[in-house]
Parts: structure tokens; sequence; C-alpha cells
């Protein structure tokens, strides 16, 4: 399929004028060499707008519209990748938060984030957005790669204390997560494993997942606290003891104790983690959970330096080489936080009210999603720029220079220009796209 054809389907929904204008905005993210600040944009593509009713305020208010229909973009989406998301039999859900700094006063959304992932010299608390995002991840010729589905922002209450009551749970980091993985659900019919972090590995969480009727039902894929308290499975036979049968079993050790218990009965077997075959040592158990409150199987992964990495997961069904390619393949919604920040520059926007701030990020998401989209639909991979012997895995970027290669000979706008906005056309095309690719 080409870019071009994607890029249509994808702007149907939208009405009028504002289609030619965002499609404009998607190619300027994805090929752009300005960043993603809408000034950049506009600069790059301005020329094109001459001779047509398409003036810079036009322009700058389509950013800051409420009517974009971001419903039905994302159901285009679904419907354009629901041949290629099935991964098993079930859809492989992705989901982490990213906190980005902002400078400047007025901005909607912001707040003071902790930053765990601070360097030594610089503060752990971030003044700016934190980002919630659920994805979903695909198999795209032999490496897997994250289309970012849904986001939205996460704004800290100052003065709630202790445990969010059940009226406001809905705007914790917890309810705002599960709101975006059961929108992702409606999209496809297919069960659902969502991998995540040890942040979401919680009780609370699952169970607010498990709440949506006639929805495929979902399994959870988490790091194992090292604090969890885990017990072994119930007797099976009741007895002549009154009341009712006991749900849990013994109280296992600790997490670390139990997994230097256990390797002694450990195995070695090739897995594909970051993107090459490799030997893992791990061994499994079925136990029941007390934070989550079911029966869970619990794998324990033996690193080289000494270290131990568990991992959880209420689908019993899953075997543990699974859960540890598939766990090892989350780290592409971190890879995805890096290309949405750097490369498509979803934070050099500069805007300040609440719609354009949401809009430029979901621009910023949408263009990543259909990258990847237009990359899992070709016959081939695409070319990688530079070489490497130990991985030959393409990258997001060697994506971009294929699409720009390729929308250099085409116009994404309509046709029946005036000879002036062709000339135009062209001059962004020697300008823009020769530096892209």
């Amino acid at each position: 399929m080409k870019f071009q054809e994607l890029l249509d389907r994808i702007a149907e929904p939208v009405p009028g004028y504002r289609r030619s204008i965002f499609k404009t905005v998607i190619v300027g993210l994805l090929i752009g060499n300005g960043g993603g600040t809408i000034a950049a944009i506009f600069r790059h593509f301005g020329g094109v707008f001459r001779g047509t009713n398409i003036t810079s305020k036009r322009f700058y208010t389509f950013f800051n519209s409420a009517k974009i229909p971001w419903q039905f973009i994302h159901r285009r989406v679904a419907d354009l990748i629901s041949d290629r998301v099935a991964v098993a039999g079930r859809l492989l859900v992705v989901l982490d938060d990213t906190t980005y700094g902002k400078t400047g006063k007025n901005i909607s959304g912001c707040g003071v984030h902790f930053d765990h992932a601070a360097k030594t010299n610089a503060s752990r608390w971030i003044f700016g957005h934190c980002r919630v995002l659920a994805g979903l991840l695909v198999n795209c010729h032999g490496r897997w790669a994250c289309l970012p589905m849904r986001q939205r922002n996460f704004v800290p209450d100052k003065e709630r204390k202790g445990k969010p009551r059940s009226e406001v749970w809905h705007k914790t980091k917890n309810g705002i997560a599960a709101a975006l993985v059961n929108g992702i659900r409606k999209l496809f019919d297919l069960p659902a494993l969502l991998i995540t972090d040890s942040w979401f590995g919680n009780g609370s969480f699952l169970r607010a997942l498990q709440g949506a009727p006639g929805v495929p039902p979902i399994h959870l894929l988490s790091r194992l606290r090292i604090s969890s308290a885990l017990c072994e499975m119930p007797e099976g036979i009741r007895g002549k003891k009154r009341g009712r049968p006991r749900k849990y079993g013994r109280r296992l050790p600790k997490v670390e104790k139990l997994a230097a218990d256990m390797r002694a009965d450990s195995r070695i077997e090739k897995m594909f983690i970051y993107g090459r075959e490799r030997d893992c040592e791990y061994s499994e158990l079925i136990c029941m959970s007390k934070a989550w409150k079911c029966q869970v199987k619990v794998v324990f992964v033996y690193r080289s330096n000494g270290t131990v990495f568990p991992l959880i997961s209420n689908d019993l069904t899953l075997t543990a080489k699974q859960m540890i390619e598939y766990y090892a393949a989350r780290w592409k919604i971190e890879s995805g936080f890096k290309e949405l920040k750097q490369e498509l520059g979803a934070i050099d926007s500069q805007c300040r009210n609440r719609n354009a701030v949401e809009n430029h990020f979901d621009l910023c998401c949408l263009s990543m999603t259909l990258a990847w989209i237009y990359a899992v639909k070709q016959d081939a991979a695409p070319k990688r720029r530079h070489p490497d012997r130990r991985n030959s895995a393409f990258s997001f970027g060697d994506v971009r220079r294929t699409i720009a290669a390729e929308l250099r000979g085409q116009s994404i706008f309509h046709n029946g220009c005036s000879e002036s906005v062709k000339r135009a056309i062209k001059i962004v095309r020697d300008s823009l796209f020769n530096r892209a690719a």
C-alpha cells in the first residue's frame, strides 16, 4: 500500500478544507526537519497554500479545534491494521507513562511530576506533562513495533492525600490507563494481553480492566514486585473443618529467596530477546497472588550478572517463553517515546490552550502509527541505512526515509491546483524531501 493511499483513507473523516491541513501536518511531522513545531511546518508548506483559502490563521486554528473526529480516525486505523494485529490469537497491548519538561506560563495540563529516570546531576522533580500512552505490539518484518493508539495527560491532584476516593479514581494514573486500554479493546474483537511494568501491575488496576461488559477477556503480564505476597495453591480437600474453604495456601518465601531456591530446577532455552536469539535461563511456578487475588504464573529470569528478573501473569495458558519474549518486546514503547519526542517533535510544541496541546500530541502519535502501518503493509522491510552484522533490523528513521522517497514524486494535495501552487509544491519537494531522504 502506498503512503498516499494510506493518508487519504485516514483523512476521510476530516471535513472540508481541514483535510488538506490534516495531511500537511502528518507529512510535515514525518518528513520535515524543523522539529514538530507548528511554525516550522507552516514555514515549509506555506508556499503551497498561496492562491487557496487556507491562510495562516486557519492553519493555526486547526490545532485549536475541538471538533477533530478522533473517534472515527481511530476506527479507520483499527480497520487498516486489523488483519496484522493478532499475535498467537491475541491482541498485545503495551502501556506506560512518560514525562517531559515545559517552560513558560499558562501551559494547559502542566504539573509537578516525579522523574524516576532523572540524571544524577538533575532534579528528581520536573514541571511539565505526564503522558499515559497505550499502544499495540505488532510484528513488522521480523522485528517488534509499537503503534501508539490512545494517550491522555495526567495532572496530579495537589490537595489529595492518601488513597483516592472511588469517585475520583478515574482521574488517577491507573484510572486513566484503564480507560485507554478499554478503549483499544473495543476496536478489536480479540482477547487481549496487557504488557506493562510493575507500576501498573496491581490488583485495583487489574479489576478495573475486568469490569468492561461485552468485551473479550484481558489478561495482564507485568514485572513482579519484590514485596509481593505469594502463596501456595489451597488444598483441594476441605475435610470436616467448619467455614468456607481456604483461598490461599501456605505463604511462600520472599521473592528473592524463592527465586534462589528454584534456580536448582532452572532451564536454559533459546529465545528472541532484544532483536536476536539469546540463551535464557529461567524457572517457573503456579501460585496464588494476594495482591491480584487470583491464580498466577510466575517466571524467574536469571541474568548473567547474578540478578533475577521476576515476571507475573494471570494468563495460565502462556508459556514461560512467551512471557519472556513478550515482556522483552515491551521495550518498544520506551524507544517509541524517544522517537515521538526527538524525531517527531512531540515536545517542541509551544501551544498553550488545552485543545492545541492535546491535538499536537495526538497528531504526533497518529503520524508514528501511520508510518508503522505503512511499513507493515510493504512486501519487504525498508532498507537499513547503517547495516550492522549483529542486528539487521531496520529503524523508525529508515521508515521515514522510505516514505520521503515515495512522496517526493507525488502530491498530497487535491488535484486541479493552479500553476503557481504546482510550482510551490515542486519547491517544497526539492528543498524538504531531499534533506529527509
